[in-house]
């Protein structure tokens, strides 16, 4: 049995890139359209951060149990 997680490591790539963009970001703080605009798109992108690790952590638990069903023995 080969163990595959490439739509796994797809994600993390995905999620490290953005993590790196993001990383260092000076947010606008003042009260203007300009300054809303920017910490909208800094939350979004958060959420949108938090939902690629769940999705990573899904698609290893796919990897997980596709494993663990060949690994059980045939007599349940």
């Amino acid at each position: 049995m080969e163990i595959d997680l490439t739509k796994a490591r797809t994600t993390v790539k995905e999620l490290s890139e953005a993590l790196a963009e993001l990383d260092g970001t000076v947010v606008d703080e003042a009260p203007t359209r300009a300054g809303r605009g920017q910490r909208t798109d800094v939350s979004r992108t958060l959420q949108r951060l938090a939902h690629l690790g769940n999705r990573a952590a899904v698609e290893v638990m796919d990897a997980y149990y596709v494993f663990k069903d060949h690994d059980e023995p045939t007599g349940k």
